[in-house]
């Protein structure tokens, strides 16, 4: 791995100030994934592991006002991530995360268990509900910006201009037949942009913290005294929205067969911390598809821009899938 600096003066540094101080010995590396790393540490004479993370500055100081303002401010820190330094590089673009190393796993695999998925939806019941309509979404929005129609209709236009960049019509015919693909269902969402506001507007939930990449992969739990410890972890993208883009980002990535269940799950919840009653289930499924295609359409709109700094041999393939994942979103529900 070349993106977390591990060996940085200022990394050690910070991990001695943050851990107690005394001789620091990185004992073992262990690559998570691009840009984490888990450090196993000697320090002081004791064991201690980390999580280090490598991102943009911007998504660290996402991180950072999740972990200690945002989540703190009502009283659920204990479900954010478990953040305990940010160290700013030199290059003043990239910082590196440093967390707790938490005990438990992931909600991640085929079917994991019931009793996981619940209690990871009782966490982002709580966090919305909390969050919905304070005061500190301000700061939520000009730090992480919006994910409400605003991020909708932005993006698909974005996303319009971007594949008609002259860049495309070199790439090759297969390219060229993908980006006519995509515009024809980007212009279908263009035309839809009007009623999916106004379905927002009237039945969609209040605005609220959005995790804005609610994989199952960023929820990691611990069974703990008879119960289930969550925290939701990787909050790079956290920004100000309707909590229907969480909801989305989560259902679509369980088989259908798991969605409705789920969806009952935090209805039930932000009804019992609430009274939140959630629009009916047509509605609902609209104001999902909307997250989705936003979601999409932000892709998209950075695939292109990518296509004109590195080589694009990437490129059909990456058009290819999201072809495919434009046209896997609907139904978002499917029957019972």
């Amino acid at each position: 791995m070349t993106g977390v600096a591990t060996a940085s003066p200022a990394l050690r540094h910070s991990l001695r100030e943050t851990l107690g101080g005394g001789a620091l010995r990185i004992v073992r590396r262990e690559r998570l994934k691009r840009d984490v790393e888990r450090l196993h540490l000697r320090l002081g004479g004791t064991a201690r592991a980390v999580v280090v993370k490598r991102s943009r500055t911007d998504a660290a100081l996402r991180n950072r006002l999740v972990a200690q303002r945002w989540l703190p401010a009502v009283g659920l820190e204990e479900l954010g991530p478990p953040l305990l330094a940010v160290i700013a590089e030199r290059d003043g673009e990239h910082a590196s995360q440093v967390h707790a190393d938490l005990p438990g796993r992931p909600l991640a695999g085929e079917r994991p268990p019931h009793e996981h998925v619940a209690a990871a939806v009782q966490a982002i019941a709580r966090i919305h509900t909390a969050l919905a309509d304070h005061a500190l979404l301000a700061e939520c929005r000009l730090w992480g910006g919006d994910r409400g129609i605003p991020f909708y209709a932005g993006n698909v236009r974005d996303a319009i201009r971007g594949l008609s960049s002259p860049l495309l019509e070199r790439a090759g015919p297969e390219v060229v037949t993908l980006r006519d693909a995509l515009l024809l269902r980007l212009a279908r969402l263009a035309e839809q942009e009007t009623s999916r506001a106004q379905l927002a507007a009237a039945r969609g939930g209040p605005e609220t913290l959005v995790h804005g990449d609610l994989w199952p992969s960023n929820a990691i739990v611990a069974p703990h005294a008879g119960a289930i410890r969550v925290r939701l972890i990787d909050w790079d993208e956290a920004a100000a929205g309707p909590p229907e883009f969480d909801v989305a980002t989560l259902l679509l990535r369980f088989a259908r067969s798991q969605r409705h269940w789920i969806l009952d799950a935090y209805r039930d919840a932000v009804r019992r911390l609430a009274g939140w009653e959630l629009a009916p289930e047509q509605e609902l499924v609209v104001l999902f598809e909307t997250a989705a295609y936003a979601r999409l359409a932000s892709l998209l709109v950075w695939t292109v821009a990518e296509t004109g700094e590195h080589d694009a041999a990437w490129l059909p393939a990456r058009l290819r899938d999201l072809v495919r994942w434009f046209d896997d979103v609907e139904p978002v529900l499917g029957a019972q």
